[in-house]
């Protein structure tokens, strides 16, 4: 035993004194960000307040219509209908007079909005980091905007849904969905320029934040498979005693069930609690507890066919609608109405047993520390609510057609 606890001394000071890759990693998480010590990471409304500030040409950032030039370039080149008759040009951006655009924020609810009125172009912007959309959010920002400019006075709409994790967008007739990664991309090229002003620097400062939290850094990434190729055992021995702050964060989640329930009930959503586990919280719609043969699944001990679970997994916390195994000859009438209705991988094959009818992303980040415990609940209940309500949506009309009686089981074993 005393043999073994010197190796892995040895093994975690040749790692931590004498990799220079390790101190490569070291330095570049122990500098000053500006961003961080504002609290910025995960703020949206922060994130858009200095992102407007970059794109408004009028701003004293030096960058005249450069960054926003970049964004509408991102936009030219990465939204999917290029083809459209809204859509931007890469060549019309670069000859376009943006000078005097007008960038406004939070404008009607809006998060972005830019004008540029040479070109009778809008284009309202919503940014999404950790959150999620509401179920009628884009629809409505949409209408507002339409309302404001019309299209009927020629004016073009190009409505960009901005997110961190890859998201159809819910209006996805009339919005286009842009990656955040792609947005940096673009920005990081301007930001290799030659230039130290204090704007310039800051700006280097706030693309690299993005990267070290948000998004894939390849160069940190290649450090980390050679740390990991080189010390396995001594960073196993890490990673196995590492705090468990996603573990401690679902334990409180659990310990808040009941005010999810109480949450979405007052949107006119009745739920309750199906299970309880160390990973997974399964809930049910109540309003779906009367459907013909809804209790003769041999999922859980409720015998609820359809069920919402919250489940941890790994680094992450993400929420599914699963259609659970059952009678077979029974189950199959389930399939055959929701199949094609899957908010997630509709084309692909049903499982046999389950069959994931919805996915979302609650959250996928590390604590920094306990006094962030409380903002992260809210925001993973703000996301559940918004996930529960747009399944329930979707799904509800969808499960009415079972005016028929379904034949169950039970009532199939008395013909």
């Amino acid at each position: 035993m005393a043999s073994n606890t010197m190796d892995m001394e040895s093994r975690l000071e040749k790692l931590l004194l004498n990799d220079p890759d390790f101190s490569k990693l070291e330095k570049e998480f122990d500098q000053y960000c500006p961003f961080e010590a504002l609290g910025m990471v995960r703020s949206e409304i922060r994130h858009g307040n200095y992102l407007a500030y970059l794109l408004n040409p009028g701003r004293p950032h030096g960058f005249n219509t450069q960054v926003l030039r970049s964004f509408l370039m991102c936009i030219a080149q990465n939204c999917a209908s290029a083809q459209s008759e809204f859509s931007l040009k890469t060549l019309d951006v670069h000859l376009m007079d943006i000078d005097q655009a007008d960038v406004r924020r939070e404008w009607r609810n809006i998060d972005l909005l830019i004008v540029l009125r040479s070109s009778k172009i809008v284009i309202p912007v919503e940014l999404k980091i950790d959150s999620s959309q509401g179920h009628d959010q884009l629809e409505r920002y949409r209408r507002i905007a339409e309302q404001e400019w019309p299209l009927s006075d020629g004016w073009r709409h190009i409505n960009v849904f901005l997110t961190k994790h890859e998201e159809a967008p819910v209006d996805a007739d009339h919005w286009e969905p842009l990656r955040i990664s792609n947005l940096v991309e673009h920005l990081e090229i301007l930001a290799d320029q030659p230039n130290h002003s204090p704007a310039a620097l800051m700006f280097r400062a706030y693309l690299r934040m993005l990267r070290r939290h948000h998004l894939e850094d390849r160069r940190l990434e290649e450090i980390a498979r050679k740390l990991w190729a080189q010390h396995s055992e001594a960073l196993e021995f890490l990673a196995d005693r590492r705090p468990d702050s996603i573990g401690n964060l679902f334990d409180a989640l659990k310990d808040r069930k009941l005010d999810f329930i109480k949450a979405l009930g007052e949107t006119g959503v009745e739920m309750v609690l199906d299970a309880d586990y160390k990973t997974i919280i399964r809930f049910a719609f109540a309003k779906w507890e009367t459907l013909p043969g809804f209790k003769e699944s041999h999922w859980t001990e409720s015998k609820r066919f359809i069920l919402l679970e919250l489940k941890r997994e790994g680094p992450k916390i993400n929420a599914y609608l699963y259609l659970g195994p059952g009678d077979e000859d029974l189950r199959q009438q389930y399939v055959a109405l929701l199949e094609r209705n899957r908010l997630h991988r509709p084309t692909s094959r049903a499982g046999k047993d389950w069959m994931c009818l919805a996915k979302k992303e609650i959250y996928s980040e590390q604590l920094d520390d306990e006094a962030e415990l409380d903002v992260a609940i809210d925001m993973i209940f703000k996301s559940l609510l918004l996930f529960a309500r747009r399944v329930f949506d979707h799904f509800d009309p969808v499960l009415e057609k079972l005016a028929t009686p379904i034949l169950t089981a039970s009532s199939a074993s008395n013909h």
